[in-house]
């Protein structure tokens, strides 16, 4: 079987740019790609038409081959892009971000001034690594302002 690579997860949100200043503020990443793109109506399906136009950004973490988030918008939606309610919870389905960072303290602090439901404030906690060790985390649990889970901790 040959190799197959996870090259990026992206959102549709209702405002790319928005989003995008979220992880930018919070987490430092630099914007690696900023651009309107002709929707095909197949990728993805989203009963817009064909050659709707969408606004793509992709993020960089620190690490530029790992890490590239994308936040996608319509310019014109072919959905309801209305007011995103406060979350605390995940449903069945969704997608969860894990971050490691060297900085937790600092996150959590940015991340609550720029909007994110805290639904953890940091913690400690131990969790048994791929080695069976254990391996000791300090970490975070939140929703970003368009309510995407995340996850991060610091060893």
């Amino acid at each position: 079987m040959s190799a197959t690579l996870l090259r990026r997860t992206t959102f549709v949100v209702p405002d790319a740019e928005k989003a995008a200043d979220f992880y930018k503020t919070v987490f430092g990443w630099k914007v690696w790609y900023d651009n309107l793109v002709d929707a095909d109506l197949r990728f993805p399906p989203s009963g817009a038409p064909d050659g709707a136009t969408v606004r793509l950004i992709m993020l960089e973490s620190a690490d530029p081959n790992l890490g590239k988030l994308g936040l996608m918008s319509y310019i014109e939606p072919p959905f309801d892009v209305g007011v995103l309610q406060k979350r605390t919870m995940v449903r069945m389905g969704e997608p969860i971000l894990v971050m490691n960072t060297d900085d937790i303290e600092g996150i959590h602090q940015r991340a609550k001034q720029a909007g994110a439901t805290i639904v953890t404030a940091p913690i400690d906690w131990t969790v048994p690594g791929h080695d069976g060790k254990t391996v000791k985390l300090r970490s975070i649990s939140m929703f970003d302002p368009n309510g995407i889970y995340m996850e991060v901790s610091q060893r």
